[in-house]
């Protein structure tokens, strides 16, 4: 299995199944540049979904090139923190790169397979796009990760929906999306309970969810 958190491979793929869907709905051919994924992801209602206060310390769980860390970053102000977590140590080292330490309210965070390495009870709230699917013992993980939850702290869920069957089959192997079913039974067994579901990301399911216990 395919352990990285890193979701470019994942990227390039849901790029090729929204010119699909896009050609199907009739709007035309999908601008594959920064701001052509803005139109398809949507990362201003993303971040105003997660309703983050300014002052908030959020992780971005399988970072990447930093897509929603620019995005996380200004919603929450320079008295934020936005830790990006990255497993590979290119990828890492291409987000401090990108996001200095000593000028931006960013760090970078080499993580663990089966540990982000985030600060304990600190973290308000968890992003994870297109990444959940590469982790093991999902459950397990995520049970963990309540240890570094500030009370109140949150796990969002970005992934490509399975559901969507042939859409996403024409660009996604298997074992590289998830059904909605899925995350809720395994998120569930974590230890957690559903706290919103959103419907606008025309490939991807999106779901917030909180710890049964109110806090991290």
């Amino acid at each position: 299995m395919n352990r990285t958190l890193h979701p470019i491979m994942v990227f390039a793929a849901l790029t090729s199944a929204l010119v699909v869907w896009l050609g199907c709905a009739g709007v035309g051919e999908l601008d594959l540049s920064a701001s052509g994924r803005d139109r398809w992801q949507r990362p201003d209602d993303v971040v105003a979904a997660l309703a983050l206060e300014p002052g908030a310390q959020v992780a971005d769980l399988g970072a990447g090139e930093g897509y929603f860390v620019e995005h996380l970053s200004a919603a929450v102000g320079p008295q934020g923190r936005v830790f990006a977590v990255e497993v590979e140590a290119d990828a890492a080292a291409r987000l401090s790169e990108r996001f200095p330490a000593d000028s931006t309210n960013v760090e970078t965070v080499f993580g663990h397979y089966d540990d982000p390495r985030l600060p304990d009870g600190t973290i308000d709230l968890v992003l994870i796009v297109n990444t959940f699917h590469h982790i093991e013992d999902r459950p397990g993980y995520f049970r963990r990760l309540q240890a570094d939850l500030s009370p109140g702290g949150r796990v969002a869920v970005i992934e490509p929906n399975e559901d969507l069957g042939g859409v996403l089959s024409l660009a996604l192997d298997e074992g590289h999306k998830s059904s909605a079913t899925e995350v809720r039974e395994e998120m569930r067994a974590a230890g957690y309970r559903l706290e919103a579901e959103h419907d606008f990301l025309p490939v991807q399911i999106f779901s917030v969810w909180a710890p049964e216990s109110g806090a991290g």
